[in-house]
């Protein structure tokens, strides 16, 4: 059986996600979104620590291709699946994924 993580700790910094190195993915994660290169430098050489070069590569590419699939998927107007809106509607909430600008996107379909 697979391991469960915590997604409160992706919104709320206080909590574990139970993921290695987490809280450094996480960092890593904001930095690409701010603008500050001084930051983002600083969070790519604590995950180059954490995980050596290939972990790094990997983690810049997922947060990559879950903008770019993210944002593709907005502009085309694709909706989420009926069948997913329900599984994932509990956690949606808790984590405040439903207060986003783009969920009216996708619920709103």
């Amino acid at each position: 059986m697979g391991k469960a993580f915590n997604l409160g700790g992706v919104v709320d910094p206080t909590i574990d996600t139970e993921v290695e190195h987490g809280k450094t993915l996480l960092a890593y994660a904001d930095a690409i979104y701010e603008n500050n290169s001084i930051v983002l430098t600083n969070k790519r050489e604590q995950v180059l620590k954490a995980f050596g070069p290939s972990g790094l590569v990997e983690a810049a590419a997922t947060a990559a291709n879950f903008s770019m699939l993210d944002r593709i998927a907005n502009a085309a107007g694709i909706e989420i699946e009926a069948m997913a809106v329900g599984q994932t509607e509990d956690f949606r909430a808790d984590l405040g994924i439903n207060d986003y600008v783009s969920a009216a996107n996708t619920l709103g379909n």
